[in-house]
């Protein structure tokens, strides 16, 4: 906007409180309007699936959305606050039977919605209720759950939760911070709290930089750094610089690098197909088998892992 703003030189006037509160708005209602009546012909014409979404934001308010999808792109439909409401089977099961009203029982034939217990017994209920309809998991959420069990292995969430130890530590500090950007020429990927899967991109990026990792803590600025007396210091250095971890972390890259690629293929935004997502799974599974062939304990866990979220889900 800024950009624009400025592309058109001087003498620009900014549009009044009344122009923004009413024209604009009534243009930008009536163009969604719009919008919205190219994705109900294709509702009509092809049918249409139901998504649902729902997170918690910084607020602590308990979101969820409605989305409806079709071959010509995906389109919201509505969302609810459902922070007082009790969200057990049955109220998830109403408010998406109420969203199917409005796209219209005959055009939805499929709803996705997250892998929550409450939620496979929603779509049970609505399966129940509307016949033609077919309830299906989420494949990224999935995903995602898969990858969390496999990072509460003994050894994976050892290399993990000491992963997160040394990228506090360095970032905590703006001195350190800035000799490990100059050792590493880039930031290490940072954990966050919202999806698991960042916990190993983390470590991949941390394995991509271990020679520059452990060149700052064997550095002269490092031993001349007050830091590398404090317990903290001691920590992070006797994790970067111990082979078990890195053996650990090469592990841990090994079962879940195939997953995230799959994951990768599911969050397309130009919406893969189930048989497209059947292959990824096939081959992340054929790769993580060959990954850890010499590690059978490993394996026999991982595999555990593998079905009970995906073999399982897709009998149910």
């Amino acid at each position: 906007m800024l950009e624009s703003i400025g592309q058109y030189g001087l003498g620009y006037h900014s549009p009044t409180y009344r122009e923004i509160r009413e024209p604009l708005l009534e243009r930008a209602v009536n163009r969604t309007t719009e919008l919205r009546k190219k994705h109900e012909e294709a509702w009509k014409e092809y049918g249409c699936t139901l998504m649902s979404d729902g997170w918690t934001n910084t607020s602590h308010r308990h979101l969820i959305r409605f989305l409806a999808n079709s071959p010509a792109g995906t389109f919201f439909v509505g969302s609810v606050d459902a922070t007082s409401e009790m969200v057990d089977a049955q109220m998830l099961a109403d408010l998406l039977e109420k969203q199917v009203d409005k796209i219209g029982k005959e055009y939805v034939v499929q709803v996705v919605t997250d892998n929550g217990v409450n939620f496979k017994a929603a779509g049970r209920i609505l399966m129940g209720r509307i016949p033609h309809l077919f309830w299906t998991p989420c494949v990224a959420h999935c995903l995602n759950l898969m990858l969390q069990d496999i990072g509460e292995i003994k050894d994976f969430c050892t290399a993990i939760n000491e992963a997160k130890i040394v990228c506090r530590f360095l970032y905590k500090h703006d001195r350190l911070l800035d000799q490990t950007r100059q050792k590493l020429g880039a930031d290490l990927v940072r954990p966050a709290v919202t999806r698991f899967a960042t916990s190993y991109l983390t470590l991949a990026s941390m394995y991509k930089h271990k020679n520059g990792l452990r060149n700052l803590f064997v550095s002269d600025e490092w031993h001349a750094n007050n830091l590398s007396t404090t317990f903290e210091g001691k920590q992070a250095e006797n994790i970067v610089l111990s082979m078990p971890f890195w053996t650990r972390v090469e592990n841990c890259l090994r079962a879940s690098q195939p997953l995230l690629i799959a994951l990768r293929i599911a969050g397309r935004d130009d919406t893969p197909t189930a048989p497209e997502i059947m292959t990824a799974m096939d081959v992340a599974k054929s790769s993580i088998k060959d990954a850890l062939k010499e590690n059978l304990d490993l394996l026999k866990e991982v595999m555990v892992c593998y079905e009970k979220r995906w073999e399982n889900q897709m009998e149910q």
